[in-house]
């Protein structure tokens, strides 16, 4: 089937707004680069926001740190808040996050609650292990005191560099690798959805979903091939061209309602919701899930499902001890949002 079949129609005008990081490295040894970006951005004394699980790798960063922060699952605020003045303590005015989602949001928060007299924020080089794609977001998600997910944008959260550097990410489980993998492609489906026609997020997030598609299954069959670990960075990196849709996309929010309260990773929400999420979808938008059919060779939604199983990634919201009384809290919470959404349905789908 011919490319042109893949776009059917595109706008003759508009216009788009970049939002990404000033600079992304990729490719293996990247890392070597940071050295050099902190220099660049006049930052002398570091904070490294990073988790339990990587704190004895942070030496791999070959920085020497003056304050390294420790953020648990989901950003809770409280561990926010004791970065803060860690961060003040030690008179940082660098940021590296070495992680996932949760270490990068917490760093970007850090930074803007660095700011200088002038409302700068300090400086922040991400170093993502996970394909969650979070530091591709001019937004961040926290945990409240409640135990609910929650959220901030701001311009100045965008991170001003990225490294992918596919050595750092060997020590990630396989199942959180591959399971933010799935996030990605959620990335990629809600920011192709949300955008209309449009000739840059089209094209990008369609091939990004074909590279998930070929990339993932080989992460799975050679989980330390560094050559394939690259290739699912670059998708993923390619899968968030539209930041702002995907980010708040139906998908993305109803896992948000659900994953922080019960424990449920980034990634883990998105195979539990994205392919009922796109079945409820092509009732209203027919046209658009027929490009992603072209892309994906069959019904997409069927076909998310089966990457999913074939990676053996969990499939269902059940397995995480969460039933219906709990599903139904969480869609009567999210109704003022998304009004006309059958949302207490597609949880229950999911069940």
């Amino acid at each position: 089937m011919g490319d042109a079949q893949c776009f059917p129609s595109m706008p003759t005008s508009g216009v788009f707004t970049y939002s990404n990081p000033r600079v992304i490295h990729w490719g293996q040894g990247s890392v070597a680069q940071l050295g050099a970006e902190l220099q660049r951005l006049e930052a002398t004394r570091i904070g490294v926001v990073t988790t339990h699980s990587l704190i004895e790798s942070v030496d791999r960063l070959r920085v020497q740190p003056a304050a390294t922060i420790v953020i648990g699952q989901h950003a809770p605020m409280s561990q926010i808040d004791q970065g803060v003045e860690a961060a003040k303590s030690a008179r940082i005015d660098g940021l590296v996050s070495f992680g996932g989602g949760s270490a990068i949001d917490a760093a970007k928060i850090i930074s803007v609650r660095l700011a200088d007299r002038d409302g700068r924020a300090v400086a922040h080089v991400a170093v993502p292990t996970t394909l969650s794609v979070a530091e591709l977001a001019a937004g961040a998600g926290y945990t409240n005191e409640g135990g609910d997910k929650a959220g901030m944008r701001d311009p100045r959260l965008m991170v001003e560099t990225v490294i992918y550097d596919a050595e750092l990410t060997l020590s990630t489980p396989l199942q959180l690798w591959l399971s933010t993998g799935i996030r990605a492609l959620d990335h990629a489906v809600e920011g192709f959805l949300a955008a209309g026609e449009h000739p840059f997020t089209d094209v990008m997030a369609i091939d990004a979903i074909r590279r998930l598609f070929i990339t993932l299954p080989r992460a799975k069959e050679a989980p330390d091939d560094l050559d394939v670990r690259t290739e699912n960075q670059l998708a993923a990196w390619f899968s968030f061209t539209l930041p702002g849709a995907s980010a708040s996309g139906l998908s993305h929010t109803m896992g948000k309602q659900i994953g922080a309260r019960h424990g449920i990773p980034h990634g883990v929400t998105s195979c539990l919701l994205l392919p009922h999420v796109m079945r409820y979808l092509a009732k209203t938008m027919p046209d658009r899930m027929l490009v992603l059919a072209q892309a994906t060779g069959a019904d997409p939604a069927d076909r998310v499902e089966e990457l999913i199983a074939s990676l053996g990634l969990p499939q269902h919201i059940s397995q995480y001890d969460v039933g219906q009384a709990e599903l139904r809290r969480a869609a009567e919470e999210l109704a003022g949002k998304y009004p006309a959404a059958d949302l207490l349905g597609i949880y229950l789908s999911a069940l």
